[in-house]
């Protein structure tokens, strides 16, 4: 009895120990993925953090890579274009339709000082010195023609003041005294999934306009508004505005994008004073302020100095804000204009 009692007792230690083994790999166990678990939870904002920066970058890269392309068929022959393949296009493409509206108008003859308002539905002139005697105004569906009375008048024509509007000024001689183009342009958005939103890189009119989750936009490159000075002393004025078209085989998600040229169109080219230049942003009207400062800033700076008369450059027209548009001051003098419409379509 007394050799069953101690086997008896042995098989117990034994049994004792093997419990103690188990509860110790168990609590190991336990203490291994309580450590992992902390890891992962401190390491998910960095890792999400590396996540977002290549995302980033990639998106950043591709839509330079695109603007490039864009630009450099913009400025080809009509009819040419190329083939740009980005495997990051294929996040998502947004058209933006309408995404600016500018405003171009001056005086290209004579020594009056005429001014065109566009409201809906109606286009209104008016002439300093009442040399103005015809309007013509072409839209997209019609071409309307009316006299003015000492300089002045105005013309209901409904609807057809949206999209793009030409109206020509003329004097008693048929010269051609003042023109204002309004016309809209496309753009197109490239959208980049990031853990705490969207990364978007707008590319609308030669610009590139980036905003990433939860931050303002910031401008990357504006729009190629030029004021130069040439050799012989004269002052030049250079807009080019470059229009995306986006074709019917377009998708949102593509990988292979075909870029055509469809050629250039000159809307001014003359000697010109009493410059207007407005625009409406209607993807981000955080825009416009941004462009007034880059293009108009020096304008502040010799008004604070009190030497506004010597200022020669942008500025604004009537507010300071810029909210009735930019001109060139001195605004009586006269300057050469060229404004370029380029057009490009994607598909």
């Amino acid at each position: 009895m007394g050799y069953v009692r101690q086997r008896s007792g042995c098989l117990a230690r034994r049994d004792v120990g093997g419990v103690s083994e188990i509860l110790g790999v168990t609590m190991l166990l336990a203490m291994v993925v309580t450590v992992l678990g902390a890891v992962f939870v401190l390491l998910a904002p960095l890792v999400n953090d590396i996540n977002d920066n290549r995302e980033w970058a990639a998106g950043s890269v591709a839509a330079t890579q695109l603007s490039d392309r864009i630009l450099v068929v913009a400025d080809s022959p009509a009819g040419t274009g190329v083939v740009h393949h980005s495997a990051q296009l294929a996040n998502t493409i947004d058209w933006l339709p309408r995404a600016e509206t500018w405003t171009i108008a001056a005086d290209l003859a004579g020594t009056d000082r005429v001014t065109v308002q566009l409201d809906p539905g109606e286009v209104n002139v008016t002439s300093l010195n009442r040399t103005a005697t015809n309007v013509t105004v072409v839209t997209e569906t019609a071409t309307y023609q009316f006299d003015l009375v000492n300089g002045t008048g105005n013309l209901s024509i409904g609807s057809a003041t949206h999209g793009r509007v030409s109206v020509e000024v003329k004097d008693m001689h048929g010269d051609t005294i003042h023109r204002l183009v309004r016309i809209s342009i496309d753009g197109i958005r490239l959208n980049n999934e990031m853990s705490r939103g969207v990364f978007s890189v707008d590319l609308v009119n030669g610009a590139r306009i980036e905003k990433l989750p939860g931050q303002g936009i910031e401008v990357q490159q504006y729009p190629r508004l030029r004021h130069d000075v040439l050799i012989d002393g004269t002052h030049r004025v250079s807009l080019v505005l470059l229009d995306i078209e986006v074709g019917e085989t377009a998708t949102r998600h593509m990988t292979t994008v075909n870029l055509g040229s469809l050629g250039t169109e000159a809307l001014f080219e003359a000697q010109s004073r009493n410059l207007l230049l407005k625009t409406e942003f209607f993807a981000e009207a955080t825009i416009g302020a941004r462009y007034t400062h880059h293009w108009a800033g020096d304008h502040d700076l010799w008004l604070a100095s009190g030497q506004i008369d010597d200022y020669n450059g942008f500025g604004p027209r009537q507010r300071l804000s810029g909210l009735d548009g930019l001109t060139l001051f001195p605004t009586d003098e006269t300057f050469t204009l060229e404004v370029t419409l380029q057009k490009v379509v994607m598909s």
